[in-house]
């Protein structure tokens, strides 16, 4: 295969996981997440280094064949931006919980005030000093 299509190849099934991850944040499945995050991480060091070894795609020697530098950066830059929607759906999910556990927390302290008040006051271990 040649430099440009293994290009191409990678930033397609980037964007194919950073799809599966934004879904599986809606979803709930984190495990999921965790794959395709890290499907993801051993898909940068390969891009990398398909760029380094092939001067032509990252435009270092004149301008890249067919467009490529710019159609490259037009993925990388539509990458950009399902990364930062899965991180904004994220972050609303997270301030969803925090709000959930807050409401958790201030029912126990309720449930704590309810019980403190029917419970039966405990004796005295003392009577009196001798």
């Amino acid at each position: 295969m040649d430099p440009e299509a293994e290009l191409r190849a990678a930033l397609s099934e980037w964007r194919r996981l950073a799809e599966a991850v934004g879904q599986a944040i809606r979803a709930g499945n984190w495990s999921f997440v965790a794959e395709c995050q890290n499907a993801i991480s051993q898909l940068r060091p390969a891009i990398d280094l398909i760029t380094k070894q092939n001067p032509r795609i990252s435009g270092a020697s004149g301008p890249a064949p067919g467009g490529l530098k710019i159609a490259a950066r037009a993925i990388a830059l539509d990458l950009i931006e399902l990364e930062r929607r899965n991180l904004a759906t994220i972050q609303a999910r997270r301030e969803k919980l925090a709000a959930h556990v807050a409401e958790l927390c201030r029912a126990s302290h309720n449930l704590r005030g309810i019980q403190r008040s029917y419970s039966r006051p405990s004796p005295a271990g003392w009577s009196s000093y001798s």
